[in-house]
């Protein structure tokens, strides 16, 4: 069984973080012996907005990473959870690994203390489920395209006449710059995108065995939640680039799932909640898929 592994990264300093993040992890639980990760600049890293949205947006972060693990450049792969595409493709397994990081969307502006103060402004986000939120709060807010790594959207906001930026939390918290927030958006009213603020680890089918080393030190909890994140929005037919929000909590046996969808100028948007036994999570992930279905869900994102 193979314990000295390479370690496929993209090559942003949150991505490397991360990387060496789950690294410390592996090692510290005597999973593998020796692992050297592999840093790699990706097409999301690359593209252009509209290449980006026309080539499978998030996906592209996927793509020069999943031919390193074919090519045998690399044994395993590690991304954010969000940035996967509900539906893995054919030959890839995919885990969580950690604890799940605080899921919420962040508020970070020079201007104002919260978002609920603009009444006439702009903000910053590349995300179309954010955006979407944004623009259901009512406001007369614009929406800018902002993409790039954290430093380069924080350089951006500091440089520019935005108002303000969302990013996740667990980004800003992993690279220790939590002091620039300025508020914490509630999940209830920003819904997570599915498998925010967990990190991830990706093998080759035909890598099994290593998978099953991994799947020993999982964090179970974190692993069913996210689950059911994915399985919502996987049946939602939706892609990394559609407004879709899906998070789910468990306490003690009881799982909460929550999803949302909209249109994408956020005129209208649907958010429900499901909850039951956590051992049933994926016939409550498909129940609420259902619910959304009959209230006009896919006809939604194809606005």
């Amino acid at each position: 069984m193979q314990d000295n592994i390479k370690l496929a990264t993209r090559e942003s300093p949150l991505a490397l973080r991360q990387a060496n993040i789950v690294k410390e992890y592996l090692l510290d639980n005597n999973v593998f012996n020796k692992i050297d990760i592999v840093a790699m600049s990706t097409s999301g890293d690359r593209a252009d907005n509209e290449t980006f949205k026309r080539n499978g947006g998030k996906g592209l972060f996927l793509k020069e990473l999943e031919n390193a693990l074919i090519e045998g450049k690399a044994h395993i792969a590690v991304h954010s959870m969000k940035d996967v595409p509900a539906k893995v493709n054919d030959g890839f397994l995919i885990s969580s690994i950690m604890e799940r990081e605080d899921p919420c969307d962040v508020f970070i502006s020079n201007s104002y203390k919260s978002i609920e103060e603009i009444s006439i402004g702009t903000i910053g986000s590349s995300s179309p489920r954010r955006q979407a939120m944004i623009k259901s709060l009512g406001k007369n807010i614009n929406v800018v395209e902002m993409r790039g790594n954290i430093n380069t959207r924080i350089k951006k906001l500091k440089n520019s006449n935005i108002d303000g930026i969302i990013l996740a939390k667990a980004g800003l918290h992993r690279m220790e710059m939590d002091s620039l927030i300025t508020q914490n958006l509630s999940v209830e009213s920003f819904v997570p995108a599915p498998g925010q603020g967990v990190l991830c680890i990706e093998c080759l089918s035909q890598h099994s065995e290593i998978m099953n080393k991994i799947k020993k030190i999982v964090h179970l909890n974190t692993e069913i939640c996210v689950s059911a994140e994915r399985i919502f929005a996987a049946q939602m037919d939706g892609d990394c680039m559609s407004p879709i929000g899906a998070h789910a909590t468990i306490q003690k046996d009881l799982i909460s799932i929550t999803g949302f969808v909209a249109t994408a100028d956020g005129a209208r948007f649907i958010r429900n909640k499901i909850e039951g036994n956590k051992n049933n999570y994926k016939d409550l992930s498909t129940k609420l898929s259902n619910i959304f279905i009959k209230m006009g869900s896919k006809g939604m994102l194809k606005c």
